[in-house]
């Protein structure tokens, strides 16, 4: 015969019945809260709630973050650091070179002016080669942008190789702020 048991102590008990614990320490304990919970409804209601999903997650805690993690979380989403920032402005002298050679170029007349230009210096070239006339003069003004040409792609290749290791830099320090 197993013992009846109150309210009270089928509500101290309910918490290791739901979880299983009861049956395995006290099976007789555990047939008398199954048989209280059959005729009394305040407590098959406390059960209900204790089986319930998400009642029994309201009841959990939990557990503050470490405050290694939350510096750990705030170092990684802080903007680019101004260092990176500045040094797009490596960036400039491009800018000025693209702005003075479109100026000379003087849009599309300024372009076709070249293109022809360009092109009949070839011709003098190749005539020159096999010997039929003198060798060409060169513009003065190609000769300048020739030379702007050939140090905007330098600038733009050095500059592009500091912003590189300035990225690599800063992805290695947040690599190492991340294990930290």
């Amino acid at each position: 015969m197993t013992p009846t048991l109150t309210c009270a102590r089928v509500r101290v008990l309910l918490e290791a019945y739901v979880d299983g614990d009861l049956v395995l320490r006290d099976a007789s304990s555990a047939q008398a809260v199954r048989e209280h919970l059959n005729s009394c409804a305040d407590c098959r209601r406390q059960h209900e709630q204790a089986v319930s999903l998400p009642f029994r997650m309201r009841g959990l805690r939990s557990p503050a973050p470490p405050e290694s993690l939350i510096a750990s979380v705030m170092n990684s989403i802080t903007p680019a650091s101004a260092t990176s920032r500045r040094a797009w402005g490596l960036l400039v002298p491009e800018a000025i070179l693209v702005a003075f050679i479109l100026w000379y170029l003087s849009g599309l007349d300024g372009l076709t002016a070249l293109a022809s230009g360009a092109w009949s210096d070839l011709q003098g070239l190749a005539f020159w080669g096999s010997g039929v006339s003198p060798l060409p003069s060169i513009p003065v003004a190609d000769v300048l942008l020739l030379g702007a040409f050939i140090a905007l792609t330098a600038l733009a290749a050095y500059h592009l190789s500091v912003l590189a290791r300035l990225e690599q830099s800063g992805m290695v320090h947040l690599r190492e702020q991340r294990r930290a």
